[in-house]
């Protein structure tokens, strides 16, 4: 019989293409430390050091990098710049092993660890764990980092819930938590309070105050840009997403709504808007405002007036601030707006307002054509009448502050709020016995809701009460009669115009109607 005598195979470590031009093993370590918390044996800077002085003591291994990110967190590779710049040297055929201090060094992301370990294995490219002693090109190296991986991306997500209680006790307890470096208006004392930047909250006010002018939040931004003032980030670039989060940001009137959004996956980072899926918690009087809450539902009302204007027929419309009477011309005949244009007659320019039907339909309707200095003059015309017959229409009004007052909600924002503050501390309690509270948190959530809707409506209420007071007001003392057009008045006196053939009836937000011939 033949004798057979058995060869031990030689392992080979790194790129096939490259590992018969290289005598020497080349190594590359990879170093991380997440946060500023960890143990000074752990450093970044020792562990730099510590891999040198391995890789350089070692006569079969010769140093091909030392590949080191600071302050990123391993639950993702991605934005890992040398994590991934290591991986790409690999691929290139540069590095022939990888050593590193543990796997939660190199990911808490099982199914990233394993990809990219089997991506190195398929390169011939061993990664060697220190701590726990794996060499991924052993036979029992893939089953023992599948568990220690399992194991780290379990201590990431229990330390992601524990960060999360942490919040959430905070949040208990009302303390508020607030980037001040990218919140205008504000900045933080030594004891981490909100005090307000002076020179910013001059920004905030002009904010709300062009809004309540009839500035979009487009034209604001503009406007901001123009005149070089910066954003809470120093940029010169105003966008109108961020005049609009401005202006619905609760804490410029001193209150603070706690936990607007929630991480929904703690491997992507992931945070999403809450709409009542965790608890939020409401915080008033926290803190100076810059606006107060009076101004503040006052834009929040013309904001909500804003996204619900319809037009002539009932259909939702986009509000225009280009032209104070956008939005407010409507035909009899097909209860379409009209639509502003210069208009080029036989060589004589003007300004007029037609029908969208008659122009936009091969003249379906036949409305006339309304010039804008007509216009002007008849509403000039209405405030007049209103000045000169304000003894029937003085009546009027106060029919009409008599309709508001019977439309009032029995209970009151405050009413609502103070049960808010009982079922917040009984939560409380309950969270400091560790009893279960959802019930009371979802009753909280619901009265929140309601004086939402209460605030508002007290708010509509109140808008239409200075509105009424305001047209009641300006009857009654204005001296003479007027001469001069003010577009201001048409903003905040004026609901609607109607033409008719032989004359224009304006409809006041105070609900009178005043019928001029034109």
């Amino acid at each position: 019989m033949a004798k057979v005598t058995e060869i031990p195979a030689k392992k080979q470590f790194g790129n096939p293409k490259k590992s018969k031009e290289v005598r020497k093993l080349r190594v590359a370590a990879y170093c991380r430390v997440s946060t500023d918390y960890e143990e000074q044996a752990s450093s970044y800077q020792t562990q730099i050091q510590h891999y040198e002085e391995i890789i350089e003591k070692n006569p079969d291994w010769t140093l091909a990098g030392i590949f080191a990110d600071d302050g990123i967190s391993a639950t993702s590779t991605k934005g890992r710049e040398q994590f991934n710049q290591m991986i790409q040297a690999c691929t290139d055929g540069k590095i022939d092993m990888v050593i590193t201090k543990s796997i939660s060094r190199f990911a808490r992301n099982t199914v990233d660890c394993l990809n990219y370990i089997r991506m190195l294995k398929g390169m011939n490219i061993p990664v060697y764990f220190e701590k726990e002693s794996i060499n991924t090109m052993d036979s029992r190296g893939e089953v023992l980092l599948t568990i220690m991986a399992s194991l780290a991306q379990q201590e990431s997500e229990s330390l992601s819930q524990n960060v999360k209680l942490g919040i959430k006790y905070r949040f208990q307890q009302g303390k508020v938590m607030v980037n001040a470096n990218c919140f205008l208006g504000y900045d933080k004392d030594e004891d981490g309070h909100l005090v307000i930047n002076t020179e910013q909250a001059e920004t905030v006010k002009r904010i709300f105050r062009e809004y309540l002018e009839g500035a979009s939040c487009q034209q604001i931004a503009r406007g901001l840009a123009r005149d070089g003032i910066l954003t809470a980030r120093g940029k010169t670039r105003w966008h109108d997403s961020a005049i609009r989060r401005i202006l619905e940001n609760e804490k410029y009137m001193g209150d603070a709504l706690l936990q607007k959004t929630y991480t929904v996956d703690f491997l992507k980072k992931k945070r999403a808007k809450n709409n009542g899926d965790v608890p939020q918690y409401y915080v008033e009087d926290d803190h100076e405002a810059i606006i107060p809450k009076e101004l503040f539902m006052k834009v929040q009302e013309e904001m909500a007036r804003r996204g619900s204007q319809v037009d002539c027929k009932g259909r939702k419309r986009g509000f225009s601030s280009k032209n104070c009477f956008t939005g407010l011309i409507c035909c009899v005949e097909c209860g379409e707006q009209f639509r502003r244009i210069h208009w080029n007659n036989r060589g004589c320019k003007s300004v007029v307002w037609r029908c969208i039907t008659r122009l936009e339909k091969n003249g379906d309707c036949g409305a006339r054509t309304i010039y804008e200095e007509n216009l002007k003059a008849a509403f000039i015309s209405a405030l007049n009448k209103l000045i000169s017959d304000k003894d029937s229409y003085i009546p009027i009004l106060q029919n009409n502050i008599a309709s508001v007052l019977m439309t009032m909600n029995p209970e009151s924002a405050e009413n609502i709020q103070a049960r808010i503050d009982e079922l917040q501390q009984v939560i409380i309690d309950k969270a400091s016995r560790q009893e279960d509270y959802d019930d009371d948190a979802q009753e909280v959530l619901r009265l929140r809701e309601q004086k939402e809707k209460a605030t508002l409506n007290d708010s509509s209420r109140n808008e239409t009460l200075d509105r009424i007071h305001e047209l009641q007001e300006f009857i009654t003392t204005q001296p003479s009669e007027i001469t001069e057009f003010d577009e201001n008045l048409v903003k905040h006196l004026l609901a609607k115009v109607t033409v008719f053939e032989s004359k224009l009836v304006f409809e006041f937000r105070s609900g009178v109607e005043v019928d001029v011939e034109n």
